[in-house]
């Protein structure tokens, strides 16, 4: 078989001369069939030969050995009295490109990897590959890859992302048909998107988020587009504002929908450390919730009674924004609530039940947690199941009521993740 056409195309002007097949690596000598060459300056032909000199470059592997291509190539003399270059190399129109190391095709391939995971891991495959090349290289490869063409723009989302967070910001533009990166601006500043702008006037709508310089850069630079919030900043908005209402709505809701009171109080016990420290803390909580009031009554603004108690003043927007202390709730202990009947059924029916047989039970009927977390739940209630079991009303809501903040994840949450205490 001829070797010049297993490497070569019919039309490449090469012939390959030998091959060389060592150990680890396989060295093929080429030499140029091209009887002429146009100067790159002038580009007038000639046929005036110099001189001769070796090019070597890599190339696709073979037979999982490394590959070498030595081409023999020429320089000519320019024919041309008034062109400034007397003496140029040869020029090829494919495979060999000059001032290169590598093989055209070598390099296209080479690119694939490295855009999809980076330098380093592209670097690992294509060693194993046979392709040995450093990461730098891999990356010099990327930054000369040429950009795709954008295309017809009608919908564009702009954000931005961190060189350094908090120090130093780009800006990330996406089309919003293909989802596809299109361009990425070295700052946030309002004259640069203003500029890109410009250069876009099929653009119809811009999504963003509340950032000022970048609605005035879309008002300014596509004054035709409709400027939207994207999804993610819509809900954030929306989240907001519902927690706002459920702050300021606590007092009113909690005597809607309060705890019904219950025949025995559950006191709390000595042993359970865990319960005196949750207790301690509401109580320090309390303690503080009281003096923001007293302050708040004084006349005091928010920014001095935040400075006096070494508080944010978020928090004391918050809690200076409701009548009583909002309680925390544990959906690690809630989670046995629901359970209360049926426990009170299983200890009337079977006294000595172990707690290994009752979390059996509530399993399969689709309670969740696990058999410590079970314990522990029954221990915070002062549960007694088995042979510790003693005669002690369950509650009928032990539970706290809801936190501003888990009501209105579950106002933003699909109907089907939503549980029926959510409800």
């Amino acid at each position: 078989m001829n070797l010049t056409k297993l490497i070569f195309s019919p039309i490449d002007p090469f012939k390959v001369v030998s091959v060389d097949n060592q150990a680890d690596f396989v060295n093929i000598y080429v030499q140029s069939k091209q009887r002429m060459c146009r100067c790159p300056d002038c580009l007038s032909p000639s046929k005036k030969l110099h001189s001769y000199y070796l090019r070597k470059f890599r190339d696709f592997p073979t037979f999982g050995k490394s590959c070498n291509i030595y081409l023999q190539s020429r320089k000519f003399r320019c024919l041309k009295t008034d062109c400034k270059r007397s003496i140029f190399t040869e020029r090829f129109d494919d495979h060999f490109e000059p001032c290169k190391r590598r093989t055209k095709r070598l390099d296209e391939k080479l690119s694939i990897p490295a855009l999809e995971i980076g330098g380093k891991p592209a670097e690992r495959i294509c060693s194993t590959l046979s392709m040995p090349v450093s990461d730098s290289t891999l990356l010099r490869l990327i930054h000369k890859a040429p950009l795709p063409p954008l295309g017809h723009l009608k919908a564009v989302g702009i954000d931005d992302w961190a060189y350094k967070k908090r120090d130093r910001y780009g800006s990330i533009l996406v089309n919003l048909d293909t989802e596809k990166v299109i361009d990425l601006l070295p700052d946030r500043e309002e004259k640069t998107l203003t500029s890109w702008l410009q250069g876009q006037p099929a653009i119809e709508v811009i999504t963003r988020d509340r950032y000022g310089k970048y609605m005035r850069a879309a008002t300014k630079g596509a004054p035709q587009a409709l400027q939207v919030t994207d999804r993610w900043h819509l809900l954030k908005n929306l989240g907001e504002a519902v927690k706002r209402v459920m702050v300021r709505e606590y007092t009113r809701l909690s005597r809607v929908v309060a705890p019904k009171t219950v025949d025995e109080p559950l006191v709390i016990p000595k042993d359970f450390p865990k319960r005196k420290k949750l207790a301690a803390t509401n109580g320090v909580i309390k303690q503080r919730f009281d003096e923001m009031k007293k302050l708040h009554a004084k006349g005091l603004s928010n920014s001095a009674i935040a400075k006096s108690l070494g508080m944010h003043r978020s928090t004391i927007r918050k809690y200076l924004s409701t009548d009583i202390l909002m309680r925390k709730s544990y959906a690690e202990r809630g989670m046995i609530e629901a359970y209360f009947e049926y426990i009170k059924e299983r200890m009337k029916a079977a006294p000595n039940m172990h707690l290994k047989t009752l979390w059996t039970e509530l399993k399969q009927k689709g309670y969740p947690g696990a058999y410590s977390t079970l314990s522990e739940s029954l221990a915070y209630y002062d549960i007694r199941v088995g042979k510790k079991a003693r005669q002690t009303k369950l509650p009928q809501h032990a539970g706290s009521f809801f936190k501003p903040s888990t009501a209105a994840m579950a106002f933003l949450a699909p109907e089907s993740k939503i549980s029926g205490t959510q409800k």
